[in-house]
């Protein structure tokens, strides 16, 4: 390689990073590393050439280990959760009364969901600041099947479905 970060490779360490923030048992984290480099190592040359190659194989491997968890409690109609490095503003009702006017409720911590940090059984959406980009996760079934959702999201305010749930990671962009 020429020694410079492509964009798919850019994705990918996003993806890797947005594992370990979310996932604080070690051993878990391992197991999520080692099914990525099982997935390049297989035959692909690169990470970059890996998602050329094969569409979205690497992806799909970490979004099967970094959802197998991931389940919705029977009593939340919807969550989301927070895979980010950083806080994310997170919304309650979609009723456009926001404690910080025209963005968000409150802020979701690190390796949190709404139901667990607020005791939400339904959750309204997220904010994406100025100069950042989320990329996300979704689940139309309470949380047993999980997609990567296209495209990324720029900053503003993102409304869900009152049974979508999103794990979402933050990043600069």
């Amino acid at each position: 390689m020429d020694g410079q970060m492509h964009s798919n490779d850019r994705q990918i360490a996003v993806e890797v990073l947005s594992i370990l923030h979310l996932h604080r048992d070690m051993r878990i984290c391992l197991r999520y590393l080692a099914a990525l480099v099982a997935v390049v190592a297989a035959g692909l040359v690169s990470p970059a050439s890996a998602q050329a190659a094969s569409g979205l194989k690497v992806s799909e491997a970490v979004i099967q280990s970094l959802t197998a968890q991931a389940i919705v409690p029977s009593w939340a109609t919807n969550t989301i959760g927070n895979a980010s490095a950083i806080g994310i503003g997170v919304i309650g009702a979609k009723d456009g009364n926001y404690n910080v006017p025209n963005k968000y409720d409150y802020v979701l911590p690190v390796n949190m969901y709404t139901h667990d940090r607020f005791g939400w059984n339904t959750t309204g959406g997220f904010y994406t600041g100025p100069n950042y980009c989320t990329w996300q996760l979704r689940s139309d079934d309470h949380g047993v099947t999980w997609y990567r959702q296209y495209p990324d999201l720029g900053s503003g305010v993102h409304l869900i479905g009152a049974n979508t749930s999103y794990i979402v990671t933050s990043y600069s962009c």
